[in-house]
């Protein structure tokens, strides 16, 4: 694989959320679901990439409420964004999706993984000053790379993702190592090069992606804005330097060894470096 091809396939899922071209079956819509016993999990690491087993929603009283999960993790954009069928739905901001930064709906080793994510929650702030629950960080993520607004903590939508963490939740969480410093201050004006002659013929020369349909149709996107009003906004974890050039270095093009990635350690921080310093929605602090 060419350089070019390499990177191409990198950036298609940086953005904050919206892979479209890993998306995996999609379950049915779910009714509400009073409370019951957790869904049994997998005991062995789960694989829902597209050269794995897939999910499977499981059996009992609570596989439509995973099902669910699994498909708000996926098609983020389409259940709760802001060109969902249902005005009371629309919690996201932008049409991304969660795993596009979480791959393989959160199961890939070295993309953001969620597997074994519920074992950290409840902890308690860097302040010291109050507990963080899975709901809490969930929500963190809906304000921040989703760019919307917080889900009711009692919600339909809020139960589905807790309970899909849950049923990934038994293997303990991955350990990622960290990330390397460049051989060199990384450099926006060289990333910007990169982009152009490697990434812009997907994402656009303005950043903007490129829908799957057209805007309005609650589709998504088949290469995702890395900047601008429909991406993740200042306050996300993907606009942070060193987490974008990791994700970058250990996971593009998809399907790379992370032991041996196809891009260098410099041109995974200079593109980091690019997209960081490019326009984007304020975080919700500063609205």
């Amino acid at each position: 694989m060419t350089p070019r091809s390499a990177a191409v396939v990198l950036l298609f899922l940086i953005g904050a959320a919206a892979g479209i071209a890993v998306l995996g079956a999609n379950p049915p819509p779910s009714k509400p679901i009073a409370s019951v016993a957790p869904a049994p999990s997998p005991s062995t690491w789960p694989d829902y990439s597209l050269n794995g087993p897939g999910f499977v929603a499981p059996a009992g009283p609570q596989g439509e409420l995973v099902a669910l999960g699994y498909k708000l993790v996926t098609e983020t954009f389409s259940t709760i964004g802001p060109e969902a069928p249902d005005p009371a739905k629309r919690f996201a901001g932008n049409n991304l999706s969660c795993q596009n930064c979480h791959l393989d709906a959160g199961t890939s080793r070295t993309g953001l993984t969620l597997v074994g994510s519920v074992r950290k929650y409840p902890w308690i702030s860097s302040d010291g000053k109050h507990e963080v629950t899975l709901r809490d960080r969930l929500n963190e993520c809906m304000t921040h790379s989703m760019n919307g607004k917080p889900l009711p903590l009692e919600s339909q939508e809020m139960d589905a993702f807790v309970a899909y963490l849950k049923f990934i939740g038994d293997p303990p969480a991955q350990h990622t190592p960290a990330m390397p410093h460049p051989p060199v201050l990384a450099n926006a004006a060289r990333g910007a090069e990169v982009y152009a002659r490697i990434c812009a013929a997907c994402h656009q020369p303005d950043g903007l992606g490129k829908r799957i349909g057209s805007a309005n149709d609650g589709r998504g996107y088949r290469f995702p804005p890395l900047w601008g009003p429909d991406s993740f906004n200042a306050t996300a974890g993907m606009n942070y330097v060193s987490i974008a050039a990791q994700f970058v270095w250990r996971n593009m093009p998809r399907g790379v060894d992370p032991r041996h990635p196809q891009l260098d350690l410099q041109q995974a921080w200079d593109v980091a470096a690019f997209l960081h310093a490019q326009p984007r929605p304020p975080g919700p602090a500063a609205r």
